[in-house]
């Protein structure tokens, strides 16, 4: 029996009953699954199924700061029914409980159960005028139909404006519908502004609302709001936000609070991501919550006497600027009844952590190598720390370390896939922060970097390679002449955009990664995937397309990977190296030659070929050999002005992946030569994107030092 072990923690102490969770399993059986919470077999729906993995949902019920097993096997199709099954139909979503009802023109939600006639989405131009979101007649997708998760997808305009999107999605049982809505900037001018971005909820008369900052809370009467706008510590530690308006204010908090001390004030601290709006004579009250609320400044939760307003772009924060073609995406949720909890619930659902290893990748193994899981630990926190509060544009990336010169304040764009190394880290953990960094940058990549539109039509589905404001033009040759661009082969990556929609079960990744193996496929096309101006821009895009086509099964990546691999193999010199223009001559990347070879032995493993086993093998021994520093570390550059000891370890993956094809330790011995070299030196600030990709190398190869006996731990830090 094939069984795969999970494990459910509640990190947040809150407890949950029946919550419905959504995840991937690694799973290559057919037929049909049985899920097991606690040793019961509880029902589940089947999401999708891809490339070794099934998307799942299930309910699990666990108590505050507890943990609950989960088993996934076999099974028999028989399956336990739904008690309050979900369901979703063109018009209509439904939990069991509440139904949210779509109309169209405007888009707008109406959930009558919880005393909401109408939810509308508002994008004001920056000419003033107001825009209703419009979703025309075939707009809308039924995704999925229950019993346990039900969801509607739509997509339509602001008016004569940007685009829209929305998704709402309904759980088996809950007294909650969560709506996400996007906006999409698909102008021709290379930069559009709005003045205003909000969700509008019409709740009746209110005649007082509730909001809070950690365990307090705050009663008053409409209308005030709840602004964030960034202020506090530059890192984001202890943002802060601010109450404008309200009245009559008054002590709510739980009765236990009193008993403790807390500095609580509303005023200069981060207020939490909800608000309670109480009606008069005792009606139920309706509680509305926003997804990283702070974390997306600026942004209000603002009440007035008739309802609830979401601002996602605040009106007086200045006008939205969107570079041509970006994106983003907001959600909220809206809960009957006064519920304290459904803002840290929302920002916090219950995730499965896979409780078995990940195949080809170290397992964590806290006992055998303390102070490197120690350093790795370390470089979490620094990667938190750059990243807790950055804003609107640039929640889940990172900003390069460069203070001066022409690429100050350029941001990472996902620098060397930080995405996948995070989700490994994760899958080898189980360490909640990795999955909500990870969402974070993959929520980022889908958005602000992902082309959504552009009047370059071989842009469009690529992701932008990193600049001010995300984004860098430069002018590129093409066989029809020049062309402008923000996109370099050089800087696409997918395979975290598809093994976290793999571990998350949110189709919304992969298919983004599908839309960048989809802009290669073109640039393929151009010319732009040969080893030119560097290896890396052969090596990226066919990683790229080999995790595209091992996750769908299409040819027409796989293709385009063999016509990028033919010209790379072209290109390769007698001696095994790739060489790339710098200045005046010919130089060796070792860094480059390692994606390069990392990115043949993907082809490999999908489609065979003696052509790139020879290729490869005679590239990692040039590697082993012509690419090192008489002291044995690996070059930068073997110009004069380069010829510093390099560390990437891009060069560790690739020596994994050339003792995986010849058995020779001569490629682990000198990926161990030089120690504590190979990594970020402790103690240096915040951790940057590249640095946390550094690990999708060092994992793989650390495994296989492991395996071979000659792994030791990192020197004690003391």
């Amino acid at each position: 029996m094939t069984d795969v072990r999970l494990s459910v923690t509640e990190e947040i102490g809150v407890p949950r009953s029946g919550e419905v969770v959504r995840c991937g399993v690694p799973w290559a059986v057919d037929g049909p699954v049985s899920v097991l919470v606690d040793g019961i077999e509880v029902p589940h729906q089947v999401l999708w199924r891809q490339a070794g993995w099934v998307g799942l949902a299930f309910p699990v019920t666990v108590g505050a700061l507890g943990s609950v097993p989960v088993v996934v096997r076999p099974g028999s199709g028989d399956v336990p029914g739904v008690p309050v099954a979900a369901s979703a139909t063109v018009s209509e979503v439904s939990t069991g409980t509440v139904s949210a009802v779509v109309g169209l023109d405007p888009f707008a939600v109406a959930v009558p159960a919880l005393g909401l006639p109408a939810t509308e989405v508002v994008l004001v131009s920056d000419d003033g005028v107001r825009h209703a979101a419009v979703v025309p007649d075939d707009g809308v997708t039924v995704t999925c139909t229950g019993p346990l998760v039900a969801q509607v997808e739509l997509a339509g305009r602001y008016g004569p404006s940007w685009g829209f999107r929305a998704r709402l999605t309904a759980r088996a049982g809950a007294s909650s519908v969560d709506l996400q809505v996007a906006i999409v900037n698909d102008d021709d001018a290379p930069e559009s502004e709005v003045a205003e971005w909000a969700v509008e909820l019409s709740t009746g008369p209110v005649d007082s609302a509730v909001c809070g900052v950690f365990g307090a809370a705050h009663r008053s009467a409409p209308p005030f709001a709840v602004s964030h706008r960034g202020e506090g510590h530059p890192r984001g530690i202890f943002a802060t936000s601010q109450v404008v308006g309200g009245s009559e204010w008054e002590d709510a908090s739980e009765p236990d609070y009193a008993t403790r001390w807390e500095w609580a004030e509303l005023h200069g601290r981060q207020a939490v991501n909800w608000l309670v709006a109480s009606r008069p004579g005792g009606a139920d009250a309706v509680t509305v919550a926003v997804h990283r609320f702070a974390e997306n400044h600026p942004s209000d939760l603002a009440v007035t006497p008739s309802g609830v307003t979401v601002r996602f772009w605040p009106a007086d924060a200045g006008p939205l600027r969107l570079t041509q073609g970006a994106a983003k995406t907001r959600l909220l949720r809206v809960t009957g009844g006064e519920d304290r909890r459904a803002g840290a619930v929302l920002d916090s659902p219950l995730v499965p952590a896979v409780a078995s290893m990940v195949p080809g990748y170290l397992p964590y193994l806290p006992e055998r190598y303390p102070n490197l899981e120690a350093h790795i630990r370390e470089e979490l926190s620094g990667w938190y720390q750059g990243g807790q509060s950055l804003g609107f544009h640039d929640f889940g990336d990172s900003v390069q370390g460069i203070t001066t010169g022409p690429r100050t304040g350029y941001s990472a764009n996902n620098e060397h896939d930080a995405l996948l190394a995070l989700s490994l880290h994760y899958l080898r953990s189980g360490e909640r922060a990795y999955y909500d960094s990870a969402q974070a940058y993959a929520d980022h990549l889908c958005d602000v970097d992902l082309i959504h539109h552009s009047v370059h039509p071989h842009e469009v589905g690529g992701l932008r390679a990193h600049g001010r404001a995300h984004v860098h033009y430069v002018t590129a040759r093409t066989p029809s002449g020049p062309v402008r661009t923000s996109i370099d082969t050089g800087h696409l990556w997918t395979e975290g955009l598809v093994l976290f929609g793999q571990v998350s079960g949110d189709g919304r990744y992969l298919e983004a990664a599908r839309r960048v193996a989809d802009c290669i496929v073109g640039l393929t096309d151009l010319g732009w995937t040969r080893p030119e101006p560097g290896p890396r821009n052969s090596g990226w895009s066919l990683q790229a397309l080999c995790a595209v086509a091992s996750a769908t099964g299409s040819p027409v990546y796989l293709d385009a990977a063999a016509r990028t691999a033919k010209a790379a193999l072209a290109a390769q010199h007698p001696d095994g190296r790739w060489l790339m223009r710098l200045g005046l001559v010919d130089d060796y990347c070792a860094w480059q030659n390692a994606v390069l070879l990392t990115g043949l032995a993907r082809l490999q493993a999908l489609s065979p070929s003696s052509e790139v086993a020879a290729a490869f093998e005679a590239g990692a021994r040039a590697l082993l050999t012509l690419g090192r520093n008489r002291d044995g570390s690996f070059v930068y550059l073997t110009r004069f002005d380069y010829r510093w000891a390099n560390r990437s370890a891009l060069i560790r993956e690739a020596l994994a992946l050339a003792f995986d094809a010849t058995g020779d330790d001569a490629f682990l011995r000198a990926g161990l030569a030089g120690g504590l070299r190979w990594y970020r030196p402790r103690g240096v600030g915040v951790a940057l994107s590249n640095d946390v990709a550094e690990w999708r190398g060092h994992l793989p190869f650390l495994r296989r030092a492991h395996e071979a006996g000659l792994l030791t731990d990192l020197p004690d830090a003391g």
